[in-house]
């Protein structure tokens, strides 16, 4: 499924509030992209580091019931458009960072809000295509070092989230999402309300909430938002 609208800028604050601030005014489903933010946005308020050498967008959609698997469904997005565009198999740490060669490359943040007596999701993405210099406090960033369009690829995804979105059936995405999860099989660290835990990746359960092993052998289900997780060093 294509785009009503598409909405091109070379910088824009944040592309995510520039959807939820005119969603009245955009044609749904729109795709409001640009090659710089000011105010890219994250998770939990932070900050999303946003320079050239990327490419960030927003997608803008009427909501539906399956709104929880919206995240997986852009992740799942994210890695099949880069396979085609790019030739290269990119990973999900779960819950919405995409890595390849072991390096952050997109960071998605997806919102769900009401204009106008209308439900809306807005998936906001945002990829380093081939941004070369990170910040200290990313050390974790990296590059896809592809050259290709980014405003293409940003079509590709929201297409590609579109379809799934319009598909009555979770289990394309939860498989793919699944067969995709860097973590599966490893030890991880995880903190829920000021304490730590580790346990081994089991995988997912029909919500995409992560499945983990403890110490004790009892499956512990992790919610997104609740928790923080991280590799184990061995």
């Amino acid at each position: 499924m294509k785009c009503a609208e598409i909405c091109y800028f070379d910088t824009c604050p944040s592309t995510n509030d520039y959807a939820k601030e005119n969603a009245e005014k955009l044609e749904t489903p729109a795709l409001i992209i640009a090659g710089y933010q000011s105010g890219g946005r994250g998770r939990k308020g932070k900050s999303f580091y946003s320079p050239e050498g990327g490419i960030y967008f927003s997608l803008l959609f009427e909501a539906d019931e399956n709104f929880e698997l919206v995240t997986p469904a852009c992740a799942v997005s994210v890695c099949e458009a880069i396979k085609e565009m790019c030739g290269i198999e990119a990973g999900i740490k779960w819950v919405n960072d995409i890595f390849y060669g072991g390096k952050k490359v997109c960071g998605i943040l997806t919102e769900r809000f009401i204009r106008g007596g209308r439900t809306y999701t807005c998936a906001g993405i945002g990829i380093n295509l081939n941004t070369k210099e990170f910040p200290g406090y990313l050390p974790e960033a990296g590059s896809l070092g592809c050259d290709i369009n980014g405003r293409e690829l940003a079509e590709l995804i929201s297409e590609k989230l579109l379809d799934m979105n319009n598909d009555s059936s979770k289990n394309r995405i939860l498989e793919e999402y699944g067969s995709r999860l860097i973590l599966k099989g490893k030890d991880i660290i995880y903190e829920i309300n000021g304490s730590k835990y580790t346990g081994r990746v089991k995988g997912i359960n029909k919500e995409c909430n992560l499945l983990v092993e403890n110490g004790k052998g009892e499956t512990v289900t992790l919610k997104s938002g609740e928790i923080s997780v991280k590799a184990a060093e061995n």
